[in-house]
């Protein structure tokens, strides 16, 4: 009947086309298509598939691992060269290199000449001015900021005065001031042998997300010598030099061979545990030199200008094909921003009333220590996440053997033919179902088919030969009441329930 009124409420074609064609249902069906070919093709990409997915991206690029971003804190401390001791025992000794070995400073002979503004001109280092030279500890020579210090490598002192006329009564200004702080005497100097000054690297790496916190003290750790992304070739033999002398450079932070060229990976020196470079190392790492120009056209030495070197710590703890490992490792990763300059100014009061003060223009060595890499942990949604991407891939795999098969092979016209079947028309399915069983099996034994199977089987196979009721080859309605009446009036009568049984 719902049949029968669907029929009545809906057009049977729609701008020709037959609506039960228009409206048809898609489903899968399973066809085994008995060509090798076709076979070998979907079978080798589900192969290369389930090779990139499970050996590659699984088990080679950790894919089951989850990974988070690593912080740190950082705690820097710069010292004098000492005769291997520590500055603060009264004992301890310093071991800076002699003036007249460092080509900066000026000698105190006729090879230097001085200038009005306090530098000097020699005759042994003719591309830049020098200047005298001075005497720091590590302490005097840094200013520590939060993850970065500034090593000085050149100090523009200013002594100054507090302009009384500038003031009716300090702290209330007069009506006009042409010069607020007076100069009352002035001195430049190069720190001398700041190369060999050394500095501690103190650090902790945590990722929050994975909960994984850790200190360099139970870290191993490797300073990087290579290329990164501005070398020329003066660069680039300076970090040759760097891998040559220092007897322990290897190709590789585990497993590495010895080498004597860049890119190579140096051990750091430790002190109770903690890691510390000589400042003429971290800046050969980054294929610099102090006496080199500072950027075209300054007329002045990197010395002079001062610098800047963002110092990386790239943290892991995991490696590809092998998985998780042990601890926790990093890599220092220098470089130089090329062209750059850096100075910081200081200011000392000189006098209780605050009218005397000594300023510092200090040119120097910015290190700017910065976090760097990713610490994993084992993520089953990860894994299940790569999982599913592989099943993905093979359902895809399928779909493009489809394509291939219906569109591009030789036999695609035959191979479309076997993928898809069209079933009988369903409209005339209710008056087949109200058929009794026998009516079903003469219908088929006139068209010669099979009448065995299931009752449903029987009804698909009467519609897939194309049956329709009131057609010449099928039975009438008339006909088939014979059959039908019985099974109505026994569908009519009132179930009466049999007597139970005697004991």
């Amino acid at each position: 009947m719902a049949s029968r009124c669907c029929r009545r409420c809906c057009p049977s074609t729609i701008c020709g086309v037959d609506v039960s064609d228009l409206f048809a249902y898609s489903t899968t069906k399973y066809i085994k298509i008995r060509d090798a070919r076709l076979g070998l093709l979907h079978y080798g990409l589900m192969f290369l598939i389930v090779v990139y997915i499970l050996v590659y991206q699984l088990i080679g690029k950790l894919g089951y691992l989850k990974f988070n971003d690593a912080q740190n804190t950082v705690r820097l401390t710069l010292q004098e060269p000492t005769q291997n001791c520590n500055p603060n025992d009264a004992d301890c000794k310093d071991s800076f290199s002699s003036l007249s070995s460092l080509p900066y400073c000026c000698a105190q002979n006729s090879s230097c000449s001085f200038n009005a503004d306090g530098s000097c001109s020699c005759d042994y280092r003719t591309s830049f001015k020098d200047y005298n030279c001075t005497w720091l500890s590590g302490s005097d020579a840094s200013v520590t900021r939060e993850s970065s210090i500034v090593v000085a490598t050149f100090v523009h002192e200013y002594t100054q005065l507090l302009n009384s006329t500038c003031f009716s009564s300090y702290p209330s200004a007069a009506n006009a001031c042409d010069h607020l702080w007076v100069a009352d005497g002035e001195a430049s100097v190069f720190a001398a042998d700041v190369e060999s000054f050394t500095l501690l690297i103190d650090h902790s790496v945590t990722s929050p997300k994975s909960g994984l916190a850790t200190t360099s003290r139970q870290m191993q750790g490797m300073l990087f010598v290579g290329d990164n992304g501005n070398d020329d070739s003066s660069a680039k033999a300076i970090k040759d030099a760097l891998c040559q002398s220092s007897g322990n450079a290897v190709t590789a932070p585990e497993g590495g061979s010895s080498t004597n060229k860049s890119p190579c990976y140096i051990p750091p020196s430790t002190a109770v545990g903690l890691d510390y470079f000589s400042i003429g190392t971290l800046l050969q790492a980054t294929g610099v030199t102090l006496e080199g120009e500072s950027y075209p056209g300054s007329g002045h030495s990197a010395r002079y200008e001062g610098l800047t070197i963002n110092l990386l710590i790239d943290y892991s703890n995991s490696k590809d094909w092998h998985g998780l490992q042990t601890n926790i490792s990093y890599l220092y990763k220098p470089s130089v921003v090329p062209q750059s300059t850096f100075k910081t100014t200081s200011l000392s009061p000189m006098s209780l009333n605050g009218s005397k003060r000594l300023k510092k223009d200090i040119h120097g060595v910015l290190f700017e220590v910065r976090p760097s890499g990713q610490l994993a942990v084992f993520d089953f949604t990860q894994l299940l996440l790569q999982l599913t991407t592989s099943l993905t891939l093979l359902a895809l795999s399928t779909v493009g053997v489809n394509i291939l098969a219906q569109y591009v092979l030789r036999y695609r016209h035959y191979y479309s033919e076997a993928l898809y079947d069209r079933t009988a028309d369903f409209d005339n399915i209710s008056f087949l179902e109200a058929q009794p069983d026998e009516a079903l099996r003469k219908e088929l034994r006139d068209r010669n088919l099979p009448t065995t199977g299931t009752r449903e089987r029987m009804i698909l196979r009467l519609m897939e030969y194309g049956y329709r009721p009131g057609s010449s080859r099928s039975t009438s309605r008339a006909s088939m009441e014979p059959y039908m009446e019985p099974a109505m009036a026994s569908a009519r009568q009132p179930f009466v329930p049999s007597a139970p049984a005697g004991p």
